[in-house]
């Protein structure tokens, strides 16, 4: 497929920041692009869902989008041509696919299009990714009056957003992130998808892939292939993972967590082979709409201290401390105390201190907006 042209679709720069977004450790598939002739104010990124090669960038209006790669909407039979003269085609009942792709199969194909489907489906599959049907403006004024430490913080970082993300890629992808940084973890899912998953397509060199299905992952030979390619301990928690998911049903195991209270989808992530506490409120948070959830690694146990100064100068996070941290988080920030807490996580990167936060485009009118609403 060739690159298609440039499309989009409204959203206020207020509302959406991608780098701190995209490249604050909830997604590993994203990086930074930077085109010839493009000033680098104006970032791009490249990165995979929804078996969707994309290019992004915000403008002052818009949020646009360019798709360079993608597969068809995964319906069983994989029969679906780009070429087809079909204008409209049937969709099985029982397709579980929504459970990662997070919309529902099109039931059109793109008429005089470069791409597979009308507009309307890419566009449906940003806005759920980004969440963009929550007003975030509203949130960052609530959150900055419980606290002061988010009123310093938001100054900085505004319009960081809560991905809603595959929750298969979510799960191993933090699996891989247990002990590690982000720059080796976004190796290792690389890693994962070009050895396990479908090749999406070859863009400025470089191939793209989807990120793979639990069945993937779940024979006895990943294990020790994936200790070959650095995986170490983690390669066992993969495979057995993977085992255990499909016994419980795949797909459908991930849909009734969707379905379950937050506590019991937790305790359910709980009985997997080495998912703890944080890797399983990482899931809960991030792709199974649980927004409460607060993931406590030792970075957020340091933040926390702003909130517990009795935590003092204790650097291990104890079972008792997580519950404690995480309880202070949710009795501070409310129901969307786990987007707070994304928010904070992101401004005490150092990647973004380093260069202030600095949003991707600077917008006077903007700024002059958000200061007299703080």
């Amino acid at each position: 497929m060739s690159s298609s042209h440039w499309r989009s679709l409204l959203c206020e720069f207020n509302q959406l920041q991608l780098k701190a977004t995209l490249l604050g450790g909830q997604s590993f598939r994203w990086k930074s692009h930077q085109p010839n002739g493009v000033e680098e104010g104006q970032a791009e990124f490249i990165g995979v869902f929804a078996n969707i090669v994309w290019i992004l960038r915000q403008a002052e209006h818009e949020l646009q989008y360019r798709i360079v790669g993608e597969q068809p909407y995964p319906n069983g039979s994989n029969m679906d041509m780009v070429n087809s003269p079909l204008k409209k085609k049937p969709t099985g009942s029982g397709n579980l696919a929504h459970v990662r792709l997070k919309v529902a199969e099109p039931v059109e194909y793109g008429t005089g299009s470069e791409l597979l489907y009308p507009s309307s489906y890419y566009e449906q599959l940003l806005r759920i990714y980004f969440r963009l049907d929550v007003n975030l403006e509203d949130h960052y004024q609530q959150w900055t009056k419980c606290h002061t430490h988010f009123a310093h913080s938001a100054d900085k970082f505004y319009a960081v957003r809560q991905l809603d993300q595959d929750p298969v890629e979510n799960l191993f992808s933090f699996i891989c992130s247990q002990n590690n940084h982000i720059a080796r973890i976004s190796d290792m899912v690389e890693k994962l998808c070009s050895n396990y998953g479908d090749k999406i397509c070859d863009y400025e060199g470089k191939a793209y892939y989807t990120f793979p299905s639990v069945a993937a992952f779940a024979h006895e030979s990943v294990e020790p292939r994936l200790r070959e390619l650095g995986f170490g301990y983690r390669a066992k928690y993969i495979q057995r993972s993977a085992e255990q998911i499909l016994r419980a049903g795949d797909l459908e195991w991930f849909q009734r967590l969707s379905h379950l209270d937050y506590k019991e989808a937790h305790k359910e992530l709980l009985t997997l082979t080495g998912i703890g506490p944080k890797v399983a409120d990482c899931i809960c948070l991030m792709s199974l709409n649980h927004l409460q959830a607060i993931p406590v690694d030792t970075h957020v146990f340091q933040l926390a201290k702003n909130y517990l100064p009795k935590l003092g100068d204790t650097k291990n996070v104890t079972d008792r401390q997580y519950v404690l941290v995480a309880d202070k988080f949710r009795e501070i920030y409310g129901p969307f105390a786990g987007w707070a807490q994304t928010v904070l996580f992101c401004s005490d990167l150092r990647q973004f201190k380093e260069n202030n936060g600095k949003r991707n485009i600077e917008n006077k009118s903007t700024t002059k907006k958000k200061s007299r609403k703080n």
